[in-house]
């Protein structure tokens, strides 16, 4: 048996490993932060702002949609979307011939 003095830097925790992302979570982060940019830009810009989200021949419509679905919850301003001919289409004034005839609840 042996006795010692001991230091409390031996008692705290060890910082851990950070864990690589995957390819498909990096690519989920730079499109969450593109989309998340554009807001930005729709939020500051004029009421009458238009923009338009056009797909890669590699993306679903269905998979980009719940991104951008996702991201208009998350964000402080009234914005609002629409899908039209395999393009999204954001605005903060009401898209033309959109669903959504019912006022929506406000959170």
């Amino acid at each position: 048996m042996k006795i010692r003095d001991a230091k409390l830097e031996e008692l705290a925790p060890k910082p851990r490993k950070q864990r690589v992302m995957t390819p498909r979570q990096i690519a989920a982060q730079k499109r969450d932060q593109m989309i998340q940019k554009m807001l930005n830009e729709i939020a500051v810009g004029p009421m009458s702002g238009l923009k338009k989200i056009e797909l890669d021949p590699d993306e679903k419509l269905m998979t980009i949609r719940l991104a951008v679905a996702r991201q208009i919850a998350a964000h402080p301003a009234d914005v609002n979307m629409g899908v039209r001919g395999g393009a999204i289409y954001i605005s903060r004034s009401p898209i033309p011939g959109a669903r959504g005839g019912r006022p929506r609840k406000k959170a």
